[in-house]
């Protein structure tokens, strides 16, 4: 995959042009990322990369921890998000995932 920003487009576009849009990342590989009222929901990808991502095996806890706590960026000092904060995160984020 490349590095430029990831190509997006509205559910509304992809609707129309899913046919199309299956063919571009079966042959490029690349994900197309699917926005909602200007809000990303959903990433198309081809199944290799899906069965990719399956097989990839998890990072140990600590390397989650300091990848979470790169996200943060101007958070990234503050005392409160440690790993229990994150670990109670992680169990709402899932929980708030599986409602959509």
């Amino acid at each position: 995959m490349n590095k430029a920003s990831p190509r997006t487009l509205s559910v509304a576009e992809v609707r129309k042009r899913l046919h199309a849009l299956l063919s571009e990342v079966v042959h490029t590989g690349e994900p197309i990322f699917i926005r909602q009222d200007g809000h990303p929901v959903a990433v198309l990808i081809s199944i290799e990369a899906y069965e990719s991502f399956c097989r990839a095996p998890s990072l140990p806890v600590t390397e989650q921890v300091e990848l979470a706590r790169a996200a943060f960026g101007m958070w990234m000092d503050r005392e409160d998000i440690d790993d229990e904060w994150l670990m109670r995160s992680r169990g709402r984020w899932r929980s708030e995932w599986g409602n959509v």
